[in-house]
């Protein structure tokens, strides 16, 4: 009767439930994009409730479209956007506000005073992350800060924080469940990730009681069930969505790396079981514990990816569908010498400037839509090439390939500008949906359908290569003009 594994791939635009045969193929997928609100400039919320509302709903929806029952569930799976912060009235089930999302601005001034006072280094050293809004922590001290009901719950002890796997979970086991696994509590910037505990020293930095903070546990785990859906279905898996795709792309050995390019980009590298800060301002970061063993990598963040491509599409309204983009690159006009900056919400690693916002550099007369287009595709590709250049000098390792996913890869000619820019070797794998597929591996490890990480590896499979097609010099000139203007942004804000 036990077929399947369930999969929660909640994300910054969308949730999606994906069904998995228990070889791991997908059955079936079903998603619903949810509204994003913007109430002030850098200001990103989420609805709690209406996520919580539409997994729900997604679940149900998959498993009446497939005509599937509890019984035929083997386990759930989650993965989620990390870092973005829900507080809630454990007695009422309700969210005391809108959920602060990672991509908000907000906390912008109060982490600047907290660099001023010379606090960045020793947050380094505990969490392994850059001092910015990006993270938890300054969203969980501004909630208390400007929303009365926080400090009020606190006081009555009703109060609960998570990231969107707790709020999830908590949801599903219908309170009994409060939990995070490591990989999201790396990212809330008051956990320290060598001693695998909450810091008290980040606590007191930002005023956060431990008390509203759920248990930390491994990645692959039995968090509960849930009954919501008919007969109990355990669930065993659960990891940040960038945690969760590198253990989809397999990247269980040091110097392994994946790259994802959904709604931002995230470059993580394997460095193995040491913490190791970065000294090109990279976050250092749990990649996951399975089976007591603890991995870390480096990270590199580019806040805008695929958001910027909606941003065209929404905005600017130069396609209907985000697939458009693949031809219309292809109808750029080479000669244009056409950069973007698209800090449409700060600018992340290496730089770490929320203030930062997008531009444009070379427009003409002859510049046309696809030009656009291309810039903004090309933009990520020299990101990204940034991005390695301050890995190779961190983990003093040259890296060879990197294995991609998410949305985006799907757009040959952005795979091919990323290999013509980077000068690697890019691999789509033969399933992009690493997230979901690497929930569903953890939730297999704790149902006992593969017992260890080398299984995983031996079940990755690649579908394409791309290797460069510009001369080396070419690149070089390239990314030199690149980094003169993203420095003159970075310096203009």
């Amino acid at each position: 009767m036990k077929r399947y594994f369930l999969i929660i791939d909640q994300g910054t635009t969308s949730s999606r439930v994906v069904i998995y045969k228990k070889n791991f193929e997908i059955f079936d997928i079903v998603q619903k994009e949810f509204k994003q609100f913007f109430p002030n400039e850098g200001w990103v919320e989420h609805d709690a409730n209406e996520i919580w509302t539409d997994v729900k709903y997604l679940i149900t929806k998959a498993l009446k479209k497939n005509k599937l029952i509890a019984k035929n569930i083997i386990s759930i799976g989650i993965a989620n956007q990390r870092e973005t912060t829900v507080l809630w009235n454990k007695e009422t089930g309700k969210p005391i506000c809108r959920a602060i999302v990672w991509q908000d601005r907000r906390t912008s001034e109060y982490c600047s005073n907290l660099k001023k006072r010379g606090l960045g280094k020793k947050i380094q050293k505990i969490t392994g992350l850059e001092l910015d809004p990006y993270f938890s922590a300054s969203k969980i001290k501004w909630i208390f800060d400007n929303v009365k009901e926080a400090n009020i719950n606190l006081k009555q002890n009703n109060l609960l924080f998570g990231t969107i796997d707790t709020w999830l979970l908590w949801n599903l086991t219908e309170g009994k469940s409060h939990l995070t696994d490591i990989s999201n509590a790396s990212r809330t910037m008051i956990f320290d990730s060598k001693k695998e505990e909450w810091s008290n020293e980040m606590l007191k930095i930002f005023r956060i009681s431990k008390k509203i903070l759920p248990q930390v546990v491994e990645n692959s785990f039995n968090f509960g069930s849930t009954k919501l859906f008919g007969e109990q279905i355990s669930i065993g898996g659960m990891a940040g969505d960038q945690q969760a795709a590198t253990i989809g792309q397999a990247c269980f050995d040091k110097g392994q790396s994946k790259s994802t390019y959904g709604t931002g980009c995230f470059l993580l590298m394997n460095i193995g079981d040491k913490f190791k800060l970065s000294k090109n301002r990279l976050l250092t970061t749990v990649a996951y514990k399975i089976n007591g063993k603890k991995m870390f990598c480096y990270e590199g963040s580019i806040f805008v990816a695929g958001s910027a491509i909606q941003w065209l599409r929404d905005n600017l309204h130069f396609f209907k569908n985000s697939n458009e983009t693949d031809k219309l690159y292809k109808k750029a006009n080479k000669n244009e010498n056409l950069y973007f900056v698209p800090a449409l919400t700060g600018l992340g690693a290496p730089y770490w400037n929320p203030n930062a916002r997008g531009t444009f550099f070379g427009i003409t007369r002859n510049t046309s839509k696809e030009d656009i287009i291309k810039a903004t595709l090309d933009s990520l590709s020299y990101q990204t090439y940034e991005l390695i250049e301050c890995m190779e000098k961190d983990s003093k390792t040259k890296i060879n390939e990197i294995r991609v996913d998410g949305g985006m890869v799907k757009n040959n000619n952005f795979l091919q500008s990323l290999s013509d820019i980077t000068q690697i070797k890019i691999i789509r794998p033969k399933n992009i949906e690493t997230t979901s597929l690497g929930a569903a591996y953890l939730a297999a490890l704790q149902s006992g359908v593969i017992k260890n990480t080398k299984e995983i590896s031996n079940l990755w499979k690649k579908d394409t290569i791309s290797n460069a097609n510009i001369n080396k010099n070419i690149a070089k000139t390239n990314i030199k003009i690149w980094k003169s203007i993203i420095n003159t942004v970075n310096n203009f804000y």
